[in-house]
């Protein structure tokens, strides 16, 4: 691969359609409000009584938006990237179901309930956007 074209790879990964990516995912918007959800999470979960599965199960989930943002910037194939974001898309829906079961079970309380799901909406919506960018990317090559 020449010089020129790994350049124009690396970089043509776009944040949210403003600014771009380059090999660097702590640098993504979506990947610092993810990051911050699952910190929230956990810190909210840390202390409370409640089933070990679905504490962990709600843990993975969330987490594992950013996991697959990160591994996601290792890929310079277009469609690898665009499939890691389909995952994050996929994450944050699982992500969704554990809050609400939390939230049907009185583990979570109404008012962090909505919090979680205002910023998980926000993150999903980002996702979308990013997926769709690459997609458009994809289209003109």
């Amino acid at each position: 691969m020449g010089r020129t074209t790994r350049h124009k790879t690396q970089n043509s990964i776009r944040n949210s359609g403003d600014e771009c990516m380059t090999q660097n995912f702590k640098n993504l918007k979506v990947y610092a409000e993810a990051f911050g959800l699952s910190k929230e999470i956990y810190q909210f979960l840390e202390d409370k009584k409640m089933s070990l599965r679905a504490k962990e199960q709600l843990l993975a989930s969330v987490s594992s938006i950013c996991a697959n943002l990160a591994e996601m910037a290792a890929f310079e194939s277009k469609p690898q990237q665009r499939q890691k974001i389909i995952t994050c898309i996929a994450e944050a829906n699982e992500t969704e179901f554990w809050l609400d079961l939390n939230y049907e079970l009185k583990i979570v309380p109404q008012r962090e309930h909505l919090d979680f799901m205002n910023k998980l909406v926000k993150i999903r919506s980002m996702l979308f956007n990013l997926k769709k960018t690459i997609g458009e990317e994809m289209s003109s090559n």
